[in-house]
């Protein structure tokens, strides 16, 4: 059996309050250290809050940037890998970016979002990748929000070997609902876990509602969290993604050859 555990950081986020995200970043990673966590997934744009608009380049760092660099610091102390949202500046050019740090505190990838909602098209610039991260427990992949609602980079994540999907959610009341069907559709639909954390509490005139989850690659909810600030550490075996394709191998028994040519007549 190969165990991973997961800490689901389900808290609220301070608008424009970097120093104070940080705070509660740290915060959270001893309290995931101090329960055995392997990793702990933050939501998505965490340092900053996500409503910032054109202000969001003032709290924009470069990944190797003060804040990440002591972010890393924190995970080889507690021994916990890190999956932080963060918006990202490069060469002048803003990303909505999630950065993987080991329990060793280095940084083994980033992912940038690849599909941008609204207003953040005008703020960001799209992601190109779907990197899959090979860990001593397995081999994850990362989404970012509004990403679950697209089939293509789930199942292209798991093409490329993931066994398990991290998104860092930023889901508000009233379309928090759709949230949960998306979650089970992209983990039974690609036989791997699916794990979300989701923001909670106001932020600018925005309610998100929480209810973080874990996934089964059968889509069956492992835990689910309440409307109100959380930290579970939850264990999962990530072997049960073989057992869980059994006879139906939705990835098997693809027809590749024939999505692209229907798709090249249609464009």
């Amino acid at each position: 059996m190969r165990q991973i555990n997961v800490a689901l950081a389900q808290v609220k986020c301070s608008l424009s309050n970097k120093e104070e995200n940080v705070r509660r970043i740290i915060e959270c990673i001893e309290s995931a250290g101090r329960k055995q966590a392997d990793y702990i997934l933050f939501p998505e744009l965490y340092t900053s809050g996500s409503f910032m608009h054109e202000n969001i380049v003032h709290l924009a760092e470069p990944l190797k940037g003060k804040t990440i660099t002591e972010i890393c610091k924190y995970a080889q102390k507690h021994n916990v890998g890190v999956v932080l949202g963060f918006p990202e500046i490069e060469n002048a050019k803003l990303f909505n970016t999630a950065v993987l740090i080991s329990k060793q505190g280095e940084i083994i990838g980033t992912y940038r979002k690849i599909h941008l909602f609204e207003i953040e098209k005008n703020i960001f610039e799209p992601g190109v990748d779907c990197p899959v991260f090979k860990l001593p427990e397995g081999k994850v992949g990362i989404m970012i929000s509004y990403d679950i609602e697209f089939p293509e980079v789930a199942r292209i994540l798991a093409i490329k070997g993931a066994q398990f999907i991290l998104v860092l959610g930023a889901n508000k009341f009233p379309s928090h609902p759709y949230q949960d069907v998306y979650l089970k559709t992209r983990a039974l639909e690609n036989h791997v876990f699916v794990a979300m954390a989701n923001k909670v509490g106001l932020e600018s005139n925005a309610l998100f509602v929480g209810e973080s989850s874990l996934i089964h690659p059968l889509g069956k909810t492992i835990h689910k969290c309440s409307n109100n600030e959380e930290l579970p550490v939850l264990s999962i075996n990530i072997e049960e993604t073989d057992i869980a394709r059994g006879n139906l191998d939705y990835l098997k028994n693809r027809r590749p050859t024939l999505y692209a040519k229907e798709d090249n007549h249609h464009t």
